[in-house]
C-alpha cells in the first residue's frame, strides 16, 4: 500500500459509513411489488388508450369513405345540367362582373 492510500484508510476506517433505516428490508418487497402493480396498471390503461384510439381512426375512415362516395355520386350534375345552367345565364345576359358583384354583395 502507497503512503496516500494508507492516509485515506486512517481517515475513513475501514468500517461502512452508509447505514440503513430501521425495517428498510422487511417492507421493500411490499414497495416493490406496489410499484410493478401500478407500471402494469399504467401499461394496461395505455394498451386499451390505443387499441381505442386506433378503432376509433379506422371506423372514421370507414364512416368518410363512405360518405364521400355518397356524396359525390349526389353531387355529380350530368353534362346536360350544366348546358341548363349555361343556356339559363346566356339567356338572362348576365356577364362575369355582374356575378361576381352578386357574389361578392352575399358575403
Amino acid at each position: 500500500m502507497t503512503d496516500e492510500e494508507r492516509t485515506i484508510c486512517q481517515k475513513c476506517s475501514r468500517e461502512n459509513p452508509f447505514r440503513t433505516p430501521e425495517g428498510y428490508f422487511e417492507i421493500l418487497p411490499d414497495r416493490v411489488m406496489q410499484r410493478i402493480h401500478r407500471h402494469d396498471m399504467r401499461r394496461k390503461a395505455w394498451r386499451w388508450a390505443v387499441a381505442a384510439a386506433f378503432i376509433g381512426c379506422v371506423a372514421t375512415a370507414g364512416i368518410m369513405s363512405t360518405m364521400h362516395d355518397d356524396t359525390a355520386a349526389s353531387l355529380a350534375l350530368d353534362i346536360e345540367d350544366y348546358q341548363y345552367i349555361e343556356d339559363a345565364i346566356d339567356y338572362s345576359m348576365i356577364d362575369n362582373m355582374e356575378i361576381a358583384s352578386y357574389l361578392t354583395e352575399a358575403e
